[in-house]
């Protein structure tokens, strides 16, 4: 695998990050030093013809990026690996999501329950804040839900990646959790964390897009950790896919996103004649919105 690499300037970082936030599929990775404005582009690539190919795109585009970047070849291997270094177990209530590899090693409390997660190339390990912010809304969202009995609800998660919330909704109790990804990779990687935790005749999981999922189905807790402009194209769908007295959580949101994003929704509530109560949450420099409705 080729790995393409270049120092970018603080004040390229925000045009450059907008610009990448576009794409559904990229293989470039911004990393931003939030102390110094600073940021790291890394792209993969098969060859180096693709490689040098790419970067020329970008470079019409960004003129300011530099001619020649640092080009290197990495070991596939090690690359598809690398992941495991930085997914360490870590626990919401009484859920611990726990790396597949530490199964045997990790101890689970008494009345405590274990997620296992080999989340490979596919977003997930509950270690980014908007992961968390979801699961948040989803322990939160049982709690309040007393009342009922869980097994009667559902739960749909939008762009699953590594099937983390579809599987955390399964193991608290949730009667029916389904997910969606637009990456087949991913879809896969899903199903196979399911036959891990034993799921796999409980769970679902399909290669869809919002543009389509959402058209015929709806659920009691709909998750959608997919970025901001994508939730907002697709804002009636979401909207419409709620069951009565649900909850839709949008997570993937920048903070200086979320009220421009929890107006547009509202306003589009308000077009459909649906009644919604909105709240805002922070972790960082994200955010998750969520959207109750009352009939």
């Amino acid at each position: 695998m080729i790995q393409v690499t270049c120092g970018i300037e603080p004040d390229l970082v925000d045009e450059l990050e907008e610009h990448l936030c576009s794409w559904e599929i990229s293989p470039w990775a911004l990393v931003v030093n939030r102390l110094t404005g600073e940021g790291s582009l890394d792209g993969y690539f098969t060859c180096v013809d693709e490689a040098k190919a790419a970067w020329a795109a970008l470079r019409e585009l960004f003129l300011e990026l530099a001619e020649e970047p640092t080009v290197s070849l990495v070991d596939d291997k090690d690359w598809k690996e690398a992941y495991k270094e930085h997914f360490r177990p870590w626990q919401k209530g009484s859920l611990h999501v726990v790396p597949a590899w530490e199964k045997e090693s990790y101890p689970v409390p008494a009345g405590h329950r274990a997620l296992y997660l080999d989340p490979g190339m596919a977003f997930g390990t509950g270690n980014h804040e908007t992961t968390r912010l979801c699961l948040g809304a989803l322990i939160d969202f049982l709690e309040t839900e007393t009342h009922k009995d869980p097994t009667r609800l559902s739960c749909l998660d939008v762009g699953c990646g590594s099937g983390i919330l579809t599987l955390a909704a399964k193991t608290l109790g949730f009667g029916e959790a389904r997910g969606f990804d637009i990456d087949p990779s991913a879809v896969c990687i899903a199903e196979e964390n399911a036959v891990a935790n034993g799921l796999s005749n409980e769970v679902e999981f399909i290669r869809d897009d919002l543009a389509t999922a959402l058209q015929t189905t709806c659920a009691d807790l709909l998750l959608a950790n997919v970025q901001a402009d994508v939730l907002c194209q697709h804002r009636a769908v979401l909207l419409t896919a709620l069951r009565p007295l649900g909850t839709l959580c949008l997570s993937g949101v920048l903070s200086d996103e979320a009220e421009k994003v929890k107006q547009d929704f509202i306003v589009e509530a308000e077009r459909l004649g649906i009644s919604v109560f909105p709240e805002l949450r922070f972790a960082g420099e994200w955010a998750a919105l969520l959207f109750r409705s009352d009939c």
